[in-house]
């Protein structure tokens, strides 16, 4: 079977002619986004899903909710949280400056806008690593949310590809920069258990 057309990058990889693996990268998430079955009972709530995690607030959510069940020590959980979550979304937004990689729909006009694309730009992807952190922090500090919350990020990542907003590449690229950030984070910072 051909692969799919190439409708051309129209970001910062254009100086460079495609590698392998960038057509790859696109040619699944192009299939993912668009070959996929997207009925409406599915897209709208992932969709909503997907989008409460802009800017970190679904974490930041979730590490307030043991403070309202009165948990001990709230502020100090609720930070060992948000703080990462916050840093892995400053920098990784540094990192997509550099590296200026454009999102699907903008790269290949004839894909279209499942949910608002972000005004950032695509590579990493801030709701995998933030969902990365936001499961090792948790996890940290609720062993018990764990499955809850691996399953969570997975859908989270899902939802990024699946409804066009990054490529696979872009969330592969967030979920190693979230490891990164949140196995430091758990051997720097001690969890206030």
């Amino acid at each position: 079977m051909p692969p799919p057309p190439d409708h051309g990058p129209t970001d910062a990889t254009t100086a460079v002619p495609a590698g392998r693996l960038d057509r790859l990268d696109r040619a699944v998430s192009r299939r993912l986004a668009m070959d996929w079955p997207h009925p409406r009972w599915f897209t709208v709530p992932l969709g909503g899903l997907s989008l409460s995690a802009n800017y970190g607030v679904l974490w930041y959510v979730l590490c307030l909710v043991p403070w309202i069940l009165g948990a001990d020590q709230p502020l100090w959980k609720a930070l060992y949280v948000a703080v990462p979550v916050t840093l892995v979304e400053m920098t990784g937004f540094l990192v997509k400056q550099l590296v200026g990689r454009v999102r699907p729909p903008v790269a290949d006009p004839t894909q279209p806008e499942q949910i608002p694309l972000p005004i950032s730009k695509s590579f990493p992807s801030s709701h995998a690593s933030m969902a990365i952190v936001g499961t090792f922090t948790l996890g940290m500090l609720y062993p018990q949310w764990i499955p809850a919350l691996v399953v969570l990020s997975l859908v989270l990542m899902f939802s990024r590809v699946y409804l066009g907003v990054h490529y696979l590449g872009d969330v592969l690229g967030g979920v190693v920069y979230g490891l990164i950030w949140g196995a430091a984070w758990i051997l720097l910072v001690p969890a206030p258990v």
